[in-house]
């Protein structure tokens, strides 16, 4: 079924300036504070039943999660956005992806002798199969399809971590159901919607080569943060990992915000692809300016939250993440204009020139937060990110910026080649 997208009316094609938020962006934002609810409500649940080394362990599961939905949605997710058609077939591409990944982290999990990487792994074909009907509904479908899929997940989670917090379950098995019921909703959904769910890759070869690109890209800078948090647990042990992942547990709704906000943001680049570079110099700012007017004041408040209400959350952990959380709330408000620098990167198809930075990026964060660990602890470890976070902002913002520049800078010669010669005098 090829998802229809609604044409923009007559005599509306003027200059595109701020985002037009509307009930798509209205709804976007409920499937977003949904999900946002649910997983906080999931990592607070496992940060108060488990030890320190127990919240690393689900730290490690959970980010396995989000790197390979991340990949799924950085191969296929995005260029189905862009296009605005071929939802179906591509979801075949995203179910192989998630499979593969699948079968590596349930591996890996094995090895390790830890059962949240095993249930993550067995989970994730149909946890990136999830994402990507989410994200195609809030993109371009009907948004209360996305509303009605994450309300019921987030029904699932709320059960699991009540028997959790009631004693009834360990913490194990609250990931397990949360990972497995968000699993069956998202084969179930693509079912209904008459989605291709048999793994397969059918695509030509040059958008393969984009896709590619992109999926390399992704891997170099969001895989380089699992690279660092793997390393961080050999290097500077289970207690910092615990520490920085109690932090982020408090915010992860900012993180899931940011996530929805970038399924509209690369539709809206993608409408002012044919407009001056002034103009879409413009969108860009507006769009960063929009979603940052929006993170800000939840930063701020996970930043200053009570020591009350943090012992509520977090229980004995609290102690160790505390001093954490301004470092952790400027990492995230950093990642909003590089999460536009790369939407815009996409949009233009620019992989050699996302790949040169992510893996210029990717190279500096293992190294830097790994010593800076080692020498200061898990303080140490929250300020390096939180200054590899300033300099990803400046440089994939940058990079879109200058990108924009040259392109107009070589266009213009061949306009002015058409234009009439003047009569001579």
């Amino acid at each position: 079924m090829t998802v229809r997208v609604r044409a923009r009316p007559a005599g509306r094609r003027g200059v595109p300036g701020l985002p037009r938020t509307g009930r798509r962006a209205l709804l976007a934002l409920l499937v977003g504070g949904l999900s946002s609810g649910g997983n906080l409500l999931l990592a607070v649940t496992v940060t108060r039943l488990e030890s320190i080394g127990g919240v690393g362990q689900f730290a490690l599961a959970f980010s396995f999660y989000v790197l390979g939905s991340g990949l799924v949605r950085s191969v296929v997710t995005d260029s189905t956005l862009a296009a605005g058609t071929g939802a179906a077939p591509a979801a075949r591409r995203a179910v192989l992806l998630g499979t593969v990944s699948g079968l590596a982290l349930g591996a890996a999990g094995i090895a390790y002798g830890s059962s949240y990487l095993v249930c993550a792994g067995l989970a994730l074909p149909g946890l990136v199969l999830y994402d990507y009907t989410k994200a195609i509904a809030v993109g371009l479908g009907a948004p209360a399809g996305a509303l009605a899929q994450e309300a019921a997940w987030a029904a699932v989670t709320g059960c699991a971590a009540l028997a959790g917090l009631f004693r009834l379950l360990d913490a194990p098995y609250v990931f397990a159901l949360w990972a497995g019921g968000g699993g069956f909703i998202g084969v179930v959904v693509a079912i209904r919607r008459r989605y291709m769910v048999r793994p397969g890759w059918r695509v030509g070869r040059a958008e393969t080569r984009v896709a590619v690109g992109f999926g390399a890209q992704f891997l170099l800078t969001t895989g380089s943060a699992q690279l660092a948090l793997t390393a961080l647990t050999a290097f500077a042990g289970t207690a910092v990992v615990g520490a920085l992942s109690a932090g982020r547990t408090l915010l992860g709704p900012v993180n899931l915000v940011l996530s929805t906000a970038a399924t509209l943001i690369l539709p809206h680049l993608a409408r002012s692809r044919a407009e001056s570079r002034a103009v879409r110099t413009r969108v860009a700012v507006r769009l960063t300016a929009l979603v940052a007017a929006g993170v800000l004041p939840m930063t701020a408040a996970v930043a200053l939250l009570p020591d009350a209400v943090g012992t509520v959350l977090l229980g004995a952990n609290w102690d160790l993440a505390r001093s954490l959380l301004v470092l952790l709330a400027l990492e995230s408000l950093f990642a909003v204009p590089a999460a536009v620098g790369f939407a815009g990167l996409r949009v233009e198809q620019a992989s050699r020139r996302a790949i040169l930075l992510g893996v210029l990026l990717g190279g500096l964060r293992v190294p830097v937060v790994v010593v800076a660990a080692v020498l200061f602890g898990a303080t140490g470890a929250a300020g390096a990110l939180a200054a590899l976070a300033l300099v990803s902002a400046v440089a994939w913002a940058g990079s879109y910026l200058l990108l924009l520049r040259h392109r107009a800078t070589h266009r213009a010669p061949a306009h002015r080649r058409l234009d009439p010669v003047p009569r001579g005098g």
